[in-house]
């Protein structure tokens, strides 16, 4: 059986549950993700000499290292708070879907915390929803490429690595 780090490291665990709660896990896998979100909140924070999930230096590097790639931890509490706007405004906030988003949110805001990451919102200019799947050309609304539908621009189109569905014609685009 292999360690927490070695998960982290060579499963792409976190950047798999990252994906789950940017795309909205399917209705029975949800509670499985956010179980495991709470492992590693908790192998964050636990203090107790009895647990057997000890906090060590190595863990907490490896993990904060995953969270900070391409900016995983603060496009996820994005995406978290998108999802959570979107489900407000539809059924008031009050459904269990709306209350499980909000779970997922605290979750992965307080292990970001634990870590010393800090959330910062992307500036407007590049605020496109995750959560729509029809924008064609370039995400980035800034971009000339942005809405536009032709061969060469698809063709020049590179996928997000962490969310698998936003495109963009370059890194500038992308970090923008």
């Amino acid at each position: 059986m292999g360690t927490l780090i070695e998960y982290i490291e060579r499963l792409e665990i976190v950047q798999l549950a990252a994906n789950i709660y940017t795309l909205g896990p399917e209705e029975g896998h949800a509670q499985a993700w956010s179980n495991l979100v709470d492992l590693f909140l908790h192998c964050t924070t636990c203090r107790a000499p009895n647990c057997h999930f000890v906090r060590t230096e190595a863990y907490e590097n490896s993990l904060r290292s995953k969270l900070e790639q391409n900016s995983l931890w603060n496009n996820v509490v994005h995406s978290l708070l998108e999802r959570a706007r979107t489900t407000a405004a539809s059924d008031g906030g009050g459904s269990a879907k709306a209350k499980a988003i909000k779970g997922q949110w605290v979750a992965w805001t307080q292990l970001g915390k634990e870590l010393g990451l800090v959330y910062k919102p992307p500036p407007p200019s590049a605020l496109v929803s995750t959560l729509r799947g029809d924008i064609d050309g370039c995400w980035f609304a800034e971009c000339e490429r942005h809405g536009k539908v032709d061969e060469e621009t698809e063709g020049k189109l590179l996928r997000c690595s962490a969310c698998r569905r936003a495109k963009y014609c370059s890194s500038a685009c992308q970090q923008k």
